[in-house]
């Protein structure tokens, strides 16, 4: 009788404890249902990066490669980057300071900003990754190429030199780089112009001003002597920031002596 009457709250409590160690394990691994595929696939670049699962009330540190299901989110740190990979051979990079949503829509995968800001590393098949922001769904391709380059075009007006000395400039474009092909090649650098800018707002929102950036263009197109001539701008690491864009900036190699000059960029 002893051992009846032990034998049933022993099951209970097994019972129990299976219970309880099936859910941990559901929410621990069991973000993906029967049948589920993941939609992407995120590997940690650098930093701090975090998944946050269907609830957000859940977050695991990434410390490698994670699959990612509907209403999955990714949030970096201020050190953090992340890359997504999809089947669909799309491949996104998650910039520091971001949070994303991963949803499926109508057999289509859209990706959520809800802070920060994303780069299309690779362009996979058409009509399969959509980005959405501020309520507006955005074709990843049309996101990349049309959306953040108006967005920069009203931050960043064209870039002018300003006036250096006229030998050097008249040297150099009968040597194949002229100050146009100067200008052209430093507005190809919106893209991580803006992304300066963006991190500058997230840490100080609705701040403007002007910068005018100093640098030396050597023969081989390499730069050297990068700084920041003159700024309205106080924040030390978006004159970092500005200043690494400017180093890593390559321009057409040409003969003659260095060119030295100052470009003007207004924040707003």
């Amino acid at each position: 009788m002893t051992k009846n009457s032990l034998l049933i709250p022993t099951l209970i409590g097994l019972g129990l404890v299976s219970l309880v160690l099936s859910i941990v394990l559901d929410l621990h691994t069991g973000k993906q249902k029967p049948g589920e595929a993941p939609l992407a696939r995120v590997e940690l670049n650098s930093g701090k990066v975090f998944i946050l699962l269907k609830n957000m009330t859940q977050k695991e540190i990434l410390s490698g490669k994670s699959p990612l299901f509907p209403l999955d989110s990714v949030e970096t740190g201020p050190d953090g980057e992340a890359t997504m990979e999809f089947d669909s051979l799309y491949r996104v990079r998650i910039e520091e300071n971001s949070l994303i949503t991963v949803d499926l829509e109508n057999e289509r995968t859209v990706l959520i900003i809800k802070r920060g800001d994303l780069h299309i590393d690779h362009v996979g098949r058409e009509n399969t990754v959509f980005i959405s922001r501020d309520g507006v769904q955005w074709n990843a391709n049309d996101y990349e190429q049309n959306y953040k380059t108006q967005s920069l075009s009203q931050t960043l007006p064209d870039l002018a030199p300003q006036s250096t000395a006229s030998p050097t400039v008249k040297n150099s474009a009968e040597m194949g780089l002229n100050s146009e092909s100067i200008q052209e090649t430093i507005r190809q650098q919106r893209t991580s112009f803006y992304k300066c800018y963006t991190q500058l707002l997230q840490r100080t929102p609705g701040v403007v001003g002007n910068a005018s950036i100093s640098f030396t263009i050597q023969k081989s197109g390499k730069v050297s002597n990068a700084d920041l001539a003159a700024s309205s701008i106080s924040d030390g690491h978006f004159k970092k920031c500005i200043i690494e864009v400017i180093r890593r900036t390559e321009f057409k190699s040409f003969a003659g002596d260095p060119i030295s000059t100052v470009f003007p960029v207004k924040f707003e």
